[in-house]
């Protein structure tokens, strides 16, 4: 398994110690996130959990707290100059207006739609400051997309992740998968609701490889085109070894869509159970069309744990934030604040082994 690397030649240490705040710090992201500030001194980092410590307890600077988040006055409870950084789905959209408010700074990992919409509503007015699209798919794959976009002729982006599985993911991933492969969503081009897998697609995940099958999906889109263009964004979801994609597609074929999703708790618990299959990677592929579909360009990545990556996009997003424009407010996304140049050489410091590639036809 790929392992961060801490870069001590890039963290300074301050008189002043800052606060960090982890919405879901026992989780498979938020452990990986503590092991991450805690090597740095500067940061007092706050755990939160509904409803267990996280395991890495033992750091000197770490305050493990366990609150439910969806109760009122919550906000009370974290310090006001922190840095809020949301890996749970639980966070309720007046928490965070409750945090703006105050001025406060929160960084959000969501990958659902409608969750990251609701999220957007509440920053606005607010005199804080809310980044969606701070991880990998939203967050990366943004960045992929959103640097295909400075091509004025591009009108659609495909953005497929193949996950690996080589490993459990934690409950959380486990559960979205199962609800994002069963939910219906909006079609992007047509408004009209659908099933996921209506209209898979093939992608090359790397050069030299046969197109692989990825069932489309919903996964937040705002910022890969720019404001005031026309474009549609479409998102696909592929496993890796194939034979789980054709097992989810099998599964909307015989009409178990809904049920995956109604019931992606004891899915995903069962899933647990279950022998690790195929390599421990992460693989995206956002390609670029123009308004007759035809081909312009294409970004691909090839990466480890998808957990750990999301924790270094991350510590990228909170380091940019500290050296940006400190006068945005409201909501704006990752690419307000990091190019996808900045994000893989920030990547490359923690995992020398990335892999990237960029086609223009």
């Amino acid at each position: 398994m790929t392992r961060l690397r801490i870069d001590s030649t890039r963290t300074t240490r301050a008189t002043e110690v800052r606060n960090l705040v982890i919405l879901g710090g026992s989780g498979d992201v938020g452990q990986r996130l503590i092991r991450l500030f805690s090597a740095n001194g500067e940061w007092k980092i706050w755990a939160v959990s509904r409803r267990r410590r996280p395991a890495d307890s033992a750091h000197p600077n770490l305050v493990a707290m366990t609150l439910d988040v969806a109760h009122h006055g919550v906000a009370r409870a974290l310090p006001e100059d922190a840095i809020v950084i949301n890996l749970t789905e639980a966070t309720p959209p007046r928490l965070v207006a409750e945090i703006l408010t105050r001025g406060g700074t929160f960084l959000d990992t969501s990958a659902t739609p409608n969750y990251v919409d609701g999220l957007a509503k509440a920053a606005d007015g607010k005199s804080g400051r809310l980044v969606t699209g701070v991880g990998t798919v939203p967050g990366l794959s943004t960045l992929m997309g959103a640097d295909l976009t400075r091509d004025a002729r591009v009108r659609t982006v495909r953005v497929g992740l193949e996950l690996g599985m080589g490993r459990h993911y934690g409950q959380a991933a486990a559960e979205w998968i199962f609800r994002a492969l069963g939910q219906p969503y909006d079609d992007p081009a047509t408004g009209r609701s659908i099933l996921p897998g209506t209209n898979p697609w093939k992608f090359s995940f790397a050069q030299n490889e046969a197109p692989r099958m990825a069932l489309d999906v919903a996964f937040p889109d705002k910022g890969i085109f720019p404001n005031g263009r026309e474009g549609c964004v479409r998102h696909y979801l592929a496993g890796d070894p194939p034979l789980v994609t054709r097992f989810f597609a099998v599964s909307k074929w015989l009409g178990l869509g809904r049920w995956m999703a109604g019931h992606s708790l004891r899915l995903a618990e069962f899933s647990h159970w279950l022998p690790p299959i195929g390599p421990i990677r992460t693989r995206m592929a956002a390609v670029a069309f123009d308004r007759d579909d035809n081909e312009i360009g294409s970004h691909l990545f090839e990466g480890g744990d998808q957990a750990d990556l999301t924790a270094a996009m991350i510590l990228l997003a909170v380091e940019a934030l500290r050296t940006g424009d400190v006068r945005q407010t409201g909501g704006n996304t990752i690419v307000d604040h990091l190019e996808l140049a900045q994000a893989l050489n920030g990547l490359r410091r923690h995992f020398p082994d990335v892999q990237t590639s960029h086609t223009t036809t």
